[in-house]
């Protein structure tokens, strides 16, 4: 008898407070989507996150960070306790993140600097830790690449949109393309040379959900990951079980954990 296909989201957010993440859960595991890699904001979603956590533990993995549209709002005193808080959990969770560069206009009211100030506190931390990184870059790729150099760093790219030029400068410094619906758009041709020419093994697929859906979508779930290995397959001209197989073994990997189904 043939194993059913089971596969992980690598990046996902069903401890935002605009979902229903313990109602999800079950629906999504019963889909064949059997791990969820979370993406941090601040304190109180990190609570969140563990309690999601608690309620499925097989199947929920953590990442806690200042997410930039965080940073970009806060005021000073406000980053800084959340910091030493961050401080406090990072060594007990899968990664760390989101963190990054958001440089559009509504992200810029308090300048780049602060960002590139956090951004370079949580590699650091990452570096210590020996935890990879969870990253949202966004009209920052250069100034991200700099601030990369600093130290070795693991992780993904979150939401990689790009084409191979700047993919292969990711891939180069050892981070993995963490690829979302995006890829599913008939628009986006660079993103799919992008998928098309690196390595399967550096390649992870994510739904971002609940944001981010599919073409002729409002909502979607981590099911969207589906899609995704089958889109991947198609222009990899492999086999839909290989990119299945690798993709999960890539995310399990990074962040250092078994799972069986």
């Amino acid at each position: 008898m043939t194993k059913p296909k089971w596969t992980v989201d690598a990046h996902c957010h069903w401890s935002d407070p605009r979902t229903d993440g313990a109602k999800l859960l079950p629906q999504m595991i019963a889909a064949g989507i059997l791990g969820f890699q979370l993406g941090g904001v601040e304190p109180s979603e990190w609570a969140r996150q563990s309690a999601l956590r608690d309620q499925f533990p097989r199947h929920i993995w953590r990442a806690f960070g200042l997410h930039p549209y965080f940073v970009a709002r806060e005021p000073r005193a406000t980053l800084e306790l959340a910091w030493t808080e961050l401080q406090k959990q990072a060594a007990e969770v899968e990664a760390l993140g989101e963190t990054g560069l958001d440089f559009r206009k509504q992200y810029l009211t308090n300048g780049k600097d602060i960002q590139r100030e956090f951004f370079r506190r949580h590699l650091a931390m990452a570096s210590g830790l020996r935890k990879p990184v969870v990253l949202h870059i966004v009209r920052a790729h250069e100034e991200a690449l700099q601030d990369l150099k600093f130290g070795p760093i693991s992780g993904m790219v979150h939401a990689f949109t790009q084409g191979p030029k700047i993919g292969r400068r990711y891939l180069d410094m050892g981070l993995h393309l963490s690829v979302g619906a995006k890829l599913l758009f008939p628009d986006t041709q660079d993103l799919a040379e992008t998928v098309k020419f690196m390595p399967l093994e550096r390649l992870l697929l994510e739904s971002d959900g609940p944001d981010q859906p599919p073409p002729g979508r409002q909502v979607h779930d981590s099911t969207t990951v589906w899609a995704l290995n089958e889109r991947v397959a198609e222009l990899k001209k492999l086999p839909l079980e290989q990119v299945i197989e690798q993709t999960r073994a890539n995310l399990l990997a990074l962040i250092d954990r078994e799972l069986r189904p």
